[in-house]
């Protein structure tokens, strides 16, 4: 398995304060942290080394930290949590970032996305975010309009819905190999409180409250960048990972418990791409 840099220090705050470091997907973890910012941004360094960034869904700056730490000009965090962005904005301080290289905004992506002039910033993040988004076409394409040079996107799929959440085991008996290759998208149901932040445009059902995560497949991801003129480069995952893995080795709680997050990769259920204006 690859031996990677580090960026964020077993001792870093952003770490000691991070809630999301079990998390069986992707966890916020030492390993699998410091191995996602070498491969979506240390490979990549062109993108965004003296570039203005806009950090889509930013929650507490750690991969704009990295960013910051690795030569980007400045970055612009943007997410919907309030209390987020303040822990970021603290970590930041604690850090002694010059203000000056950084801002953080709670509020809506569209929104501000909407109200930007076009090519405002050379480099956007998109990171674990479009899934959260209830029109991602409607996303990428702002983004398309904003971005000078580059996109750089990672985001989970709709095999995602085979493994993930009460509903899995029906999903997972409903779809197949082929129909993942389907330009299709899965709309599946969640809760919008998660462990340290909430989900926007819940809505209420039976005394609940629920949110949408919208899963299209790779098929469908392609040929949106196509149709928004962009080029677009996979992001290979393959020197992480541990062992060949499929999204039928990651449904039941024994499967996530023994995996490594790079299956996720592996295996589909989540994907990242390098997209070029």
């Amino acid at each position: 398995m690859q031996k990677v840099p580090i960026v964020i220090a077993k001792d870093s705050p952003f770490l000691t304060t991070e809630t999301r470091q079990t998390r069986w997907a992707i966890p916020y973890s030492f390993a699998c942290l410091n191995a996602r910012i070498d491969n979506l941004l240390t490979r990549n360094l062109d993108c965004f080394k003296g570039k203005r960034i806009l950090d889509i869904g930013s929650h507490m700056g750690t991969f704009a930290y990295s960013a910051l730490e690795m030569g980007a000009e400045f970055v612009q965090g943007i997410d919907t949590e309030e209390k987020t962005i303040e822990r970021g904005e603290e970590l930041f301080e604690q850090a002694k970032v010059a203000k000056t290289r950084y801002d953080f905004k709670v509020g809506d992506a569209f929104r501000y996305l909407e109200n930007l002039e076009e090519g405002s910033f050379d480099t956007v993040f998109c990171l674990g975010t479009l899934y959260y988004m209830v029109e991602p076409y409607r996303l990428l394409k702002l983004m398309q309009k904003v971005v000078k040079e580059t996109v750089l996107l990672d985001t989970f799929t709709a095999a995602y819905a085979a493994v993930q959440g009460k509903d899995a085991p029906q999903v997972y008996q409903s779809i197949n190999e082929e129909s993942l290759e389907l330009p299709m998208m899965l709309t599946a149901l969640t809760q919008p409180e998660k462990k340290d932040y909430r989900l926007p445009h819940s809505f209420p059902h039976r005394d609940k409250d629920l949110s949408l995560i919208t899963l299209p497949t790779s098929a469908l991801l392609e040929i949106w960048f196509q149709s928004l003129g962009m080029q677009f480069t996979k992001i290979d995952w393959q020197e992480y990972q541990t062992r060949p893995c499929t999204y039928h080795d990651l449904v039941t709680p024994e499967q996530k418990k023994s995996s490594h997050w790079a299956d996720v990769y592996s295996s589909g259920v989540r994907v990242s791409y390098l997209l070029k204006k």
